[in-house]
Order: C-alpha cells, then structure tokens, then sequence
C-alpha cells in the first residue's frame, strides 16, 4: 500500500496485534481516524488532506485490515476500542478529535468509553449498525444499495480492501453487526457529532436521531447528495462539519 499524502507509517504492537498508524504532522489538536470494517486507510485520504489544513491527522489501520498483519482469532468491537486507546496513549496524544467511520464509529465510540478525559471529541460518519436492521443479510443488502450511489473510483478503493482482507472482514462482522452502538454511546460524555450522506442507505437519519436520544447532547450534521463514504468526494463538507457543528445545538 502506498504512502498517500501520509509524513509517517509507523507499526505498533498492542498485546497479541499489530495495527498500522499513518499521520501528516501539523499544529492544532489531533485527528484520529478509524475506518471501516474490510477497508483502510485510502478513503480517508482526502479528508486528511483536507485536515491537515489546520490540524494534526493520525489514521488507525486495525488489525487485518490495510497494511495491518491478521490477528491470531476474532477480536470483539470492545477489544478493538481498547487497542486504539492503547495507540493513543503510546503516541501522547491529547484533547483528541476521535473519527469513526461505519463499523469505526463502533470502535470509536468504545475508545472514548474507557478514557472520557482524553477525547474532546467523538464523530461517527455513517455509524453502524441500525437497530432496526441489524442481521448480516439487512446489511448486505444496505451495501449493494450504496454501491449503486459510490462512484467508481470510491467502490475500486474499498473493494480491492475487501480483496486483501477477506477472512478479518468475514471473522469480525458478527461482532459488528451485534454490537449496540446505542448502548455504548449513552454512555460517552464528551461532545459528539453524528454525521451522514443524505443518500447513505446504510445509516438513515430516522437511526441517527435514535443514537442522538440515547447520548442525549448529540448534534446531527447530514451532507447533501452523499453516500455512505461521505468523506472522499465531500471532504471539505465532511471537515467542515466535523469541526465547527456545535454538538450542544438542536439537531
């Protein structure tokens, strides 16, 4: 896998795992990014640029994904939010804008539950997985429908991750597809933003407004005409929203 716009690629062993941290130095508070389930951290790459506008940006490939080796067995959503508080705490990093993405959000939101005081801010772009469709064949077809609304170059990035990391991705969606992010996110109490493309059938807004209620100080951030991977084509939306949306503001 290619540098990108990253300064530094760097491996850190966390127990019996090793995750991969791609980052682009700057000033400002940093921005962790955690993808999604099977891909990496391509996709986040123009939103990084973007970020790196004003911001430092730290990317987290998780164990069997990206340039990431394969765990020995299955790791659960909660076990990979205790590896990326443990890169954080290694890397120094403070009052730490912590991104998630789809099957990230749940990571994300797992990471600012064991260290409240570290994270100043939780954003979960598309979060997974709707209460009201939460099985295995919901979601299959949820992802057909947001291929049709990607544009070719988004589907060529995630699909050849899909490729090289087909047997994490098929051990770790059952813990995806179970986990109650609803149930994990009241419980976080420093700010949070909960963001998604007016076209992402993955993550509709009806399931937003369910996660905002269970939180209870959420705010709701929609871009127009995107899909699921909102942050490759609406980065400067996506960053934007990310940023400056007062989460203490009606939805």
């Amino acid at each position: 896998m290619g540098r990108g716009p990253w300064d530094d690629v760097v491996l850190e062993r966390v127990d019996c795992s090793t995750v991969t941290v791609r980052s682009i130095r700057s000033e400002g508070r940093p921005v962790v990014l955690v993808h999604g389930i099977g891909v990496s951290a391509r996709y986040f790459e123009p939103l990084a640029r973007e970020l790196a506008r004003n911001t430092s940006v730290y990317a987290v490939e998780l164990p069997g994904f990206g340039s990431s080796p394969g765990p020995r067995r299955a790791l659960s959503v909660p076990e990979l939010g205790e590896i990326v508080l443990t890169v954080l705490q290694r890397l120094d990093l403070g009052d730490v804008v912590l991104v998630g993405h789809s099957m990230g959000c749940q990571v994300a939101t797992e990471t600012a539950l064991r260290d409240p005081k570290r994270i100043s801010r939780l954003v979960l772009l598309g979060p997974t997985t709707n209460d009201h469709e939460r099985s295995i064949r919901k979601q299959a077809l949820r992802l057909a429908q947001d291929t049709l609304r990607e544009s070719p170059v988004v589907n060529f990035v995630v699909f050849t991750d899909y490729l090289r990391s087909i047997v994490p991705y098929l051990r770790t969606l059952p813990a995806l597809v179970n986990h109650r992010l609803e149930d994990a996110i009241a419980g976080v109490t420093c700010s949070v933003v909960l963001m998604r493309g007016g076209r992402d059938p993955i993550a509709p807004v009806d399931w937003l407004r369910r996660l905002a209620s269970a939180n209870g100080h959420a705010a709701i951030v929609e871009v127009e005409g995107a899909p699921h991977v909102l942050m490759y084509h609406h980065a400067a939306e996506t960053a934007h929203g990310m940023l400056t949306r007062d989460p203490h503001a009606a939805a």
